[in-house]
Parts: structure tokens; sequence; C-alpha cells
């Protein structure tokens, strides 16, 4: 890893990103897939992580030794989904055998919906101790790192649930992974897409739901912590199905939906946004979720003829080009998304149709015509007891005046 490097946050620029980092919370945009260190493993180190101001890029390392296998786009080291707020994050990598030097941390040319024959495993990284430990083996193999999560306990504990769906059943399995226990467990639960292939799309979890996430289909929702099941009377056990607004729904399998979709969480708020065409244009539309009823509102739809004549817009030098959809703010009061377009990722405030800011996006892996949603998220960054503590052990300080990064 690289040396201790601290940002120092000015007056203008902590106003500029005052939703980024509230009083209680610090966001961070983290790049999915980790930077791979090759060479001898430093003492003491499986991991560690890279901070950057939001919207840049903040990065997740590892060491070799856990994720071992050459990147391809059908098969890398994955950062999925996490509500942890002990700085514990949950990677999904292909095991097996190192590849013959030399190596780079690129993508290189692979077959297509291929793991080369080794299996995957999850490792819980830990930012602080900067150490990782594998998961114990599951009888069936991980199918989709887009169908698990971590979440974390009161307790200091964690949970990992990995939903298993079978096509063509009813039926699926929700594997469980508590940290008190150590081992995994299952349960057989209701499948209510029934013949339809599930796309794995992605988890948001959030209070005591967790929510799987096919983008051309909808949702599928469940309670966060099984204990909870057997404590709080008549709570269902099935999953539920929540569809996407109306005419949003597309053919099983349709490709590349990641870069025109996502769903993400602002504050308790749970939406979507989908890039379409409006009367033949481009254009880009926000929904919210009302989580009782089942229902979207719409929010708002913004022309990008409107965003490309904007002020703010035309100041990035960037071409009048339909993007590609990167995230929903977390923090912002207004509908805020982000936006991916020649390794620049820009935040537009979709009911004025203005462009708020625009960074740099260092995102190497995977290549700049990749970028999507699939590829990152926003992540909290936890609360750290104590600082002194935290620059002892070389981890991270986060503070109102800047970032310790490592």
């Amino acid at each position: 890893m690289s040396e201790a490097v601290d940002e120092q946050i000015s007056a203008g620029k902590q106003a500029k990103h005052k939703h980024w980092w509230t009083r209680n919370r610090k966001w961070m945009v983290m790049a999915c897939v980790p930077h791979v260190v090759r060479g001898d493993r430093p003492r003491g180190f499986d991991c560690g992580i890279k901070l950057k101001i939001p919207p840049r890029a903040t990065r997740l390392a590892v060491h070799r030794s856990i994720a071992p296998r050459l990147k391809t786009i059908d098969d890398h080291p994955y950062f999925v989904a996490s509500t942890d707020h002990h700085g514990r994050l949950l990677l999904c990598a292909s095991q097996g055998p190192e590849p013959e030097p030399p190596v780079l941390d690129a993508f290189y040319r692979g077959p297509l919906g291929v793991h080369h024959g080794f299996p995957m495993a999850y490792f819980i990284c830990d930012t602080r101790t900067r150490r990782c430990t594998r998961l114990p083996d599951r009888p069936l193999p991980i199918l989709h790192p887009g169908n698990v999560c971590l979440v974390g306990t009161a307790s200091g504990g964690f949970i990992v649930t990995d939903l298993h769906p079978t096509p063509g059943d009813q039926q699926a399995i929700l594997f469980m992974y508590n940290s008190a226990s150590g081992v995994w467990k299952d349960r057989v639960v209701n499948y209510p897409p029934r013949d339809r292939p599930w796309g794995g799309n992605g988890v948001v979890v959030h209070q005591m739901m967790i929510w799987w996430v096919d983008l051309s289909y909808g949702h599928l929702a469940d309670l966060a912590f099984d204990q909870l099941r057997r404590v709080v009377p008549g709570i269902h056990h099935d999953l539920r199905f929540i569809p996407l607004p109306d005419g949003c729904e597309l053919p099983p399998g349709t490709a590349d939906l990641d870069k025109c979709r996502c769903v993400g969480l602002r504050r308790d708020d749970l939406r979507y946004v989908q890039i379409h065409k409006r009367d033949g244009d481009p254009a880009v539309s926000m929904w919210t979720l009302d989580q009782l009823a089942g229902t979207w509102s719409f929010d708002c739809e913004a022309s990008f003829k409107a965003i490309w004549n904007d002020e703010g817009y035309r100041a990035t030098k960037l071409p009048p080009e339909v993007p590609t959809v990167a995230l929903i703010h977390p923090e912002h009061p207004g509908e805020v998304a982000y936006f991916f377009l020649h390794s620049r990722v820009f935040g537009v405030d979709l009911r004025a149709c203005s462009v708020l800011e625009c960074e740099f996006f260092a995102m190497l892996n995977p290549p700049m015509r990749y970028h999507s949603s699939r590829f990152v998220r926003a992540w909290r960054l936890p609360v750290s007891n104590s600082a002194s503590n935290n620059q002892k052990k070389g981890t991270y300080a986060p503070s109102e005046r800047g970032i310790r990064a490592s």
C-alpha cells in the first residue's frame, strides 16, 4: 500500500460536499472491484482502503492471496452490498492457483459466462484491522454475488444472507451465515417469479428489510434478521415481490441494464432511476417506492437535451452524449443521480436539470466501457471510536477537516 495521504478540505469544499458528509453520516463512493496487490504480503496486511473525497472513487485493496485469479469481466473480485458500520466489507472472489507471472492488476480477455472452473469464496474484509477472514463454504456453490449482502448487528457481529433461486421452481433457498454461530444455515422460501430467472442486480439493505434487485423485473423483499421472525408475532415468512414501475418491465436477460438503470437509497427512501426515450429523445426519470403499499410514485423526468444545455454541464467540457447510470445520492434532499461519461462522474439535480458537480473517477478496473451502476455504490464510512487509535493502527481517521487515506 502507498504511504498515508491527508486530503485537506477547504471551507468551500466542505460546503460543496455537505450532503455527502452530514453531522451523523459520512458517505464514500466505493468502486466495487478492488485493487489486487501482487508480490510478498506486508506483515499484518490482507486488505486496506484508499479513501477519496466523494464523488471520487474510494478503493479497496486486497492481497493476491485473497483474490489470486486474473480479472475478466465475468470473473473478478467484487465488493458486495454492506450495511455494516464497523468497517467490514464482504468480498466475493474466485479461488484457485495463481497465474504465471508477470501479472498486472488489469482486466483480461476471457470466455463469457464462466469462472474458469474455480470455486468462488466469500471474505470478510475488516478495514480497521486490515485482515480478511474467509467464510466457510456452503453445500451449494456461489451463484452470483449480486444476490448476497452483509448486515451488521447491534452486538457488533454480522449476518450474511445469500438468495439462491432456482428457475422453474416456486421456491428458493435463503442461506444465512451468522458470525455468532460461525455456520451457514438455510431455509426454503417462496419464489414469486416462479418460472422467471432472477437478474441478480444487487441488494439494498435498510433498517430491517433486505431488497433483492432485478433491474428488468422488480424486487424481492424480506426481513434482514431471521431472529426477528421468532420473536415478533404476525411477521410473514415469505418473500414479497414488488414489480418495477408500470411500463418498465423488460424480458429476462436483457443486456446492460446496469448502464441505464439503478436502485438505491436516499435517506429512508428506496428510489429507482432509469434512462429511456421520450418522443425519441433521451431522458432520465426517478421514482420513489412506498415500502408499505409496494407502489411507486413518479418523482420527476429530465431531458438530456436540457441537461446538456445547462451551464454546469457545459463547464465540464463533456460532449453531449447519453451517459451511463452510476448511483443515487444517499443524502441529498433533492432528486439527485450520478452518471458516468468518459471516466468522469457527475451529479445532476433531475428536477432542475442542472449539474451539481463533476470529478474524474479513477476506476481502472473494469475498463471505462463497462462503467455502470454495477461497479459502484455509496458506502457509509464507519464512525471512528478514536481517531488517534485508528491512526496508530494505520487505518483511517475521518474528520471534518480531512481524510487520512492509506
